[in-house]
């Protein structure tokens, strides 16, 4: 394969990032290098995970990390009481809304009581998410983080000028604050402050973090892994729940593949200037009023791996914060599962037509 940077970029999705770290497994049992990753809420928490451990530890603190997250054992509903989502995730649902999840967030009790009632911006939120601090520092050594040896940055939105923001250990160093600014997602998580700003999280501009890995200024050839966590071609819905459910992929799908498409075109546009530029004369290549136009062409190719994660049998509305073992388990063994079934494809060491600039390579369902 040509030299290349190998991306990895990670959507937000609370407990269904289960299925990002199930692939990320899976690319590492195939000996897959990551030069980059780049992710947004439980993305960026998956990506400190990834980059902020060394190699012989990764995998077991990534598993670590989903592990602590299980919730003990749920209560039990009332007798006779029919849930609208179903069992064993309806108590664990509960459970967690009124609890939390232990090493993530807890309830701000009383905050629901008056929600008009003036509170410290910190408090602007009805969980208080201070305990995910001790167990990213747990589980990532930001020290090895920002040595360089991989890429990462986070996205999240300044709530004051409500632009997205992306922190970057490139340009930057990266702090469990920032990872935290990037999963702040209201109206359930404050913002988090750094630096005099306020921050939410990153999904509120947009889920998918792809024009940050596109519109980098280092433009080189690029084997990219695009994990998507809300698949927006799911069935119409046949009950009140899981219409509740199906709004709740659209909104958070962000649109992956119409923001892929129209990358497509400005990649292969730029890549046909650069052929077109290529076939001037020697001449017409000195033009001044030429110059200009002919920096606007690129060279490089960019292949997109898109995964998307299928929905599961019985999910619902909450499934974001269904963080059971055996729901967290069974994401994980999919991601798995799909990436192998990616690299077995390798489409993108097939042959390519010179003014392809970016080619995108969607997983045939099952």
């Amino acid at each position: 394969m040509p030299d290349q940077d190998t991306v990895l970029i990670l959507q937000g999705g609370g407990a269904l990032g289960a299925y990002q770290a199930g692939v990320y497994q899976g690319l590492m049992e195939h000996h897959t290098p990551i030069d980059w990753v780049i992710g947004t809420s439980i993305g960026a928490i998956n990506c400190a995970l990834i980059a902020g451990n060394p190699p012989a530890s990764r995998l077991s603190n990534l598993r670590a990390f989903w592990e602590s997250l299980a919730p003990a054992a749920a209560p039990t509903l009332w007798p006779g009481m029919k849930p609208w989502i179903s069992l064993p995730h309806a108590a664990s649902t509960v459970g967690i809304l009124l609890n939390g999840v232990d090493g993530f967030f807890k309830p701000r009790f009383g905050a629901s009581w008056d929600i008009n009632a003036k509170v410290p911006l910190g408090q602007a939120g009805f969980y208080d998410t201070s305990p995910l601090k001790a167990t990213l520092e747990k589980f990532v050594d930001f020290d090895y983080l920002n040595s360089g040896a991989m890429r990462v940055s986070v996205c999240a939105v300044d709530i004051d000028d409500g632009q997205s923001v992306v922190f970057d250990s490139k340009k930057q160093k990266i702090r469990a604050e920032h990872i935290m600014a990037s999963g702040a997602l209201p109206p359930g998580f404050p913002p988090v402050e750094i630096d005099g700003r306020a921050y939410w999280d990153g999904g509120v501009y947009s889920n998918s973090p792809l024009d940050v890995f596109l519109e980098d200024d280092d433009k080189r050839d690029a084997l990219c892994f695009m994990v998507d966590l809300w698949d927006p071609t799911e069935t119409r819905p046949q009950s009140i729940s899981e219409a509740l459910a199906r709004y709740k992929s659209i909104q958070y799908a962000s649109r992956s593949t119409e923001q892929l498409l129209m990358h497509q075109k400005i990649q292969d546009m730029q890549r046909a200037i650069r052929v077109l530029t290529e076939n001037l004369s020697p001449a017409a290549r000195k033009k001044e009023e030429l110059k200009p136009l002919m920096r606007m062409g690129c060279d490089h190719t960019i292949n997109v791996v898109h995964l998307i994660m299928k929905a599961l049998p019985g999910d619902h509305f909450f499934k974001d914060i269904d963080f059971s073992e055996e729901t967290i388990a069974m994401r994980w063994q999919t991601g798995i599962h799909d990436c192998h079934r990616a690299l077995r494809h390798k489409a993108w060491l097939l042959p390519l037509p010179p003014h392809a600039g970016l080619i995108i390579h969607e997983l045939p369902q099952e």
